[in-house]
């Protein structure tokens, strides 16, 4: 059997089961700004990448996410906590 032909215009995950993705989105600390597009972290890509890598598991990366978010709020002692829990966690609600 032959298998059905790539689309490269579809988005995928680069995670495999167990190991996580490969991206160039990360974020740059202490500004918490994007590496792979300059924009806040997580940007519009990162946020695509987190949620096709923890799609069976949305406690984990809400795990994920808050733990990012204690992290930033020490960087970022200038932003609302609102603010910051809208750009963390509001999202992946």
């Amino acid at each position: 059997m032959s298998k059905p032909p790539s689309h490269s215009d579809q988005p995928r995950s680069l995670a495999q089961p167990g190991r996580p993705g490969v991206t160039t989105h990360n974020p740059i600390k202490p500004a918490w700004t994007c590496g792979g597009c300059a924009g806040e972290w997580p940007c519009h890509t990162r946020r695509r990448e987190l949620r096709a890598e923890y799609d069976r598991a949305p406690v984990s990366l809400a795990l994920y996410l808050a733990a990012q978010l204690v992290d930033a709020a020490q960087d970022l002692v200038y932003v609302p906590a609102g603010n910051l829990y809208h750009r963390f966690l509001g999202w992946a609600r």
